[in-house]
């Protein structure tokens, strides 16, 4: 992550609940705080906007909308969104006096935005399909949630510690886009010239196919180390996407295989309807070339395979050893999923020619060894290390002589890290040099988190404490549908591994809504989401003979808190005031 400084807003508590510590990351449009939630204990990432965005109420209520769709998801590839409010009374000269700050409470996620690891160059093919089906496994459930991205970029993409791929700002990019007209500007605040498709640099509506056309030049620039399109402006760049064909990615990287080229350029094309349809389709089509297949691209409005072509060797999805240490850099995408490309046929021809010249080697030395030199007293001894940490007993043999190769196994009894047995056991004597596999404890053996989601907390309670685990805090939250009392999500998540003692957080429905303020917003804009998945409202509208302008003059129910389903009606302006000009046909 960047370098931590502190900011107007570090010391402050937002909400009454979120410790606002130093800045650990700047942008265009908003500082990201390390802060502290005060109610559960635990670190998050705090983002703040700049007071040049906050300043403008449409932008704050759309901003806020937007979290509240994006707070929905929950998925290990998105970085979650928790909460999200307005601060009063901003630091001095933060904003001006008796405004509001928007702010969004996220997920912390440790680990290297993908913009800083490009800094060093080019990645590997198989690096960069590792990213790729990340993001793209994150961009399937943002669009099954109905939620386009339209800001897929380096900056937005974080490769954590332990070799993840994670996604960010879902949401907040529409509310930024649509409070920024004008072309140049969103791309000062949001960096997205050089990844913006070719309809959105248009003006025209996205669609979820507008993600897996940035994902498409995310992965020309992983792949060649440097964009397809430069340019002296946003401006200047944007015409591109629209109008310019790169440089093939054969020229600019080619040692690129063919199948994954194809892949890319079918990502580029600048018509929709040419694109992968769905970011599933894009990623069977990256699983064919990781599995040594012709990927399967959309052609004249059907889905064929290319023509196999003979490359080098392709890389296959895999997971590697949990045990791996990760280390900052691209090594991080070494931590798992895809592994190293297969050995070429020359360096298996010549590891086997040296493997027979020192058996050759070994046995002429056998022979003209002294035999005083071969006796048995002269091997060392493997020692009792059983009880001893992994860190001594390698360090141990390796003093011997020996070469200590470390095992790991579960163990309800032996404390994670010490060693439970050898092989050979103690008391044999070996020659120098020969393997000793330590056999080292990796803690009581981890099962498996169920699915508690859409049942009665109660039962939740019941099934967690049969499995050994303890229930920790209740978190009521707002549910469009789900009656009170039943289980919207757990921290840990599904399927995350757990041991007994461990605990477990539930979240339930309260059976209540958490009504917004739609005053001042267009009814296209506030009647989709009162009705929408999110809220499922009942919405009753009443036509404003005094106004104009077709937007939301009074709502019925108050912003806060109100029972699932309720009616709410909307009072809005009816009529198109006559000054206002006539539209361009």
């Amino acid at each position: 992550m960047n370098q931590t400084t502190t900011g107007a807003w570090s010391g402050r508590l937002l909400g009454g609940r979120y410790e606002v510590r130093e800045i650990i990351g700047r942008g265009g449009m908003a500082d990201v705080y390390l802060g502290i939630d005060a109610r559960l204990g635990r670190q998050v990432a705090i983002k703040v906007l700049k007071s040049t965005l906050s300043s403008d109420p449409t932008f704050r209520n759309r901003f806020r909308l937007e979290a509240m769709a994006a707070s929905k998801m929950s998925h290990p590839s998105i970085v979650r969104v928790f909460d999200a409010g307005d601060e009063e009374n901003g630091p001095d000269g933060a904003s001006p006096p008796g405004s509001t700050t928007p702010y969004i409470v996220m997920e912390h996620v440790e680990g290297h935005l993908l913009s800083d690891l490009m800094k060093r160059g080019a990645l590997e093919e198989r690096h960069v399909l590792k990213v790729a089906d990340g993001v793209l496994t994150a961009l399937e459930v943002s669009h099954k949630a109905g939620i386009v991205h339209r800001d897929i970029k380096p900056a937005n993409i974080m490769i954590t510690d332990d070799g993840s791929v994670k996604v960010m700002d879902f949401g907040i990019a529409r509310a930024v886009s649509d409070a920024t007209g004008n072309l140049e500007q969103t791309a000062s605040i949001l960096g997205t010239a050089l990844y913006i498709s070719p309809e959105q640099a248009r003006g025209d509506e996205p669609d979820t196919r507008t993600d897996l056309y940035s994902l498409g030049v995310v992965m020309y620039e992983l792949l060649s180390g440097k964009p397809p399109f430069t340019a002296d402006s946003p401006v200047a760049i944007a015409y591109k996407h629209i109008s310019s064909t790169p440089a093939p990615l054969i020229e600019v990287a080619p040692g690129v295989s063919p199948e994954v080229i194809a892949v890319v350029e079918c990502a580029l094309k600048k018509e929709l309807d040419e694109r992968f349809a769905t970011a599933q389709a894009f990623r069977a089509a990256l699983e064919d070339t990781a599995q040594g297949r012709p990927p399967r691209l959309p052609i004249a409005g059907s889905r064929i395979r290319v023509e196999p072509a003979v490359t080098g060797s392709v890389p296959t999805a895999s997971v590697e050893s949990s045990y791996r240490k990760p280390i900052a850099g691209f090594e991080l995408l070494e931590a798992r999923g895809i592994k190293q490309e297969s050995v070429p046929t020359l360096a298996v021809a010549l590891g086997s020619l040296l493997a027979v010249l020192l058996v050759v080697g070994i046995v002429l030395w056998v022979f003209t060894l002294n035999p005083a030199t071969t006796a048995t007293n002269a091997a060392p001894q493997v020692p009792e290390l059983t009880s001893q940490t992994e860190a001594v007993a390698t360090q141990t043999l390796s003093t011997l002589g020996l070469n200590p190769q470390v095992e790991y196994e579960a163990s309800s009894t032996v404390p994670e890290g010490i060693v439970i047995r050898t092989i050979p056991t103690s008391g044999i004597r070996i020659a120098p040099g020969e393997p000793v596999r330590l056999i080292v404890s990796s803690g009581v053996k981890t099962f498996a988190l169920g699915d508690l989601r859409n049942i009665d907390i109660e039962v939740a309670r019941a099934e967690i404490e049969a499995q050994g685990l303890i229930v920790g805090e209740v978190i009521e939250t707002y549910s469009p549908s789900l009656t009170a009392g039943t289980v919207m999500a757990t921290t840990p998540e599904v399927d995350s591994p757990m041991r007994p003692g461990d605990t477990v957080t539930i979240t339930v429905s309260n059976g209540l809504v958490l009504v917004p303020n739609v005053v001042g917003l267009t009814v296209g804009e506030a009647n989709p989401f009162l009705t929408g998945p999110s809220m499922q409202l009942s919405v009753r509208l009443e036509l404003a003979t005094d106004c104009l302008g077709q937007t939301v003059k009074s709502q019925s129910l108050t912003p806060g808190e109100h029972p699932q389903r309720s009616e709410i009606t909307l009072v809005y302006c009816g009529g198109v005031s006559p000054e206002a000009p006539a539209p361009v046909g």
